[in-house]
Formats: C-alpha cells, sequence, structure tokens
C-alpha cells in the first residue's frame, strides 16, 4: 500500500485555498485545522449539518497532503442579539 505524500504547505495555507470549493458543497457547515484521533497528526475537519450521499462522493479523502476527516455537526446558525 502506497503512503500518502507527506505535506509541503502550512495547514492555514491549504485551508485557505480550498475552503471555498468545500464550502460550496450541500450540508457543509464550516471547515478548520484539527488533527487526527492520534492527537498529532494534522488534518483538515469539514462539519456537515447531516450526512449526505452526495458529499461522500464530492469531499477529497486528501488535500494536498493532509487527511480531511468529516464530522456531523447540525446547522450552524447566528446567535441573535
Amino acid at each position: 500500500m502506497a503512503e500518502s505524500p507527506s505535506p509541503r504547505c502550512d495547514i492555514d495555507a491549504v485551508l485557505a485555498a480550498h475552503d471555498r470549493q468545500l464550502l460550496d458543497l450541500p450540508a457543509v457547515v464550516g471547515v478548520y485545522p484539527g488533527v487526527l484521533a492520534d492527537g498529532r497528526t494534522p488534518c483538515l475537519k469539514v462539519m456537515l449539518a447531516r450526512p449526505t450521499p452526495e458529499n461522500e462522493r464530492k469531499i477529497p479523502r486528501e488535500i494536498e497532503g493532509y487527511p480531511v476527516v468529516t464530522e456531523i455537526s447540525g446547522e450552524i446558525r447566528p446567535l441573535r442579539p
């Protein structure tokens, strides 16, 4: 099994370059840099309002060497003053 290439760019730069394409997908409500369950491997987290088959197909498993992880956050709405 081939290993994924090591990330070459800063994770914040990668996120800035790709956040719009991820946020344009249905049910995606947020993206942020995070870490995998091992507590040390950086990854990109994609927050979903709900899981959809379309997102399972369209969200990449890796972007520029960083793993992409989805999590169900539910709808995000602004607080009312």
